[in-house]
């Protein structure tokens, strides 16, 4: 599994910046990729941020990033 990360910056400023973590995790690096590119779109249109880099980070299996696990089939789970 994968999580995008979008770091933005705030217009004017470069060095005031913000990474935004995605909850909805991708199967796949493309559908990550899929995914970052609709946040970057996102952030840019509802911040005074603009969006300058993505990735994806793998995740490893078990792994959860914000102490919430997303099952498509049992909706949110504590860790």
């Amino acid at each position: 599994m994968f999580k995008a990360i979008v770091l933005a910056c705030v217009i004017g400023a470069p060095t005031d910046c913000t990474e935004f973590h995605s909850v909805i995790y991708s199967e796949t690096r493309e559908e990550c990729r899929r995914r970052a590119i609709i946040m970057s779109k996102d952030i840019g249109s509802i911040a005074n941020l603009t969006p300058m880099k993505w990735r994806c980070q793998p995740l490893k299996e078990g792994q959860l990033t914000n102490g919430t696990s997303f099952d498509r089939f049992d909706g949110y789970r504590a860790s």
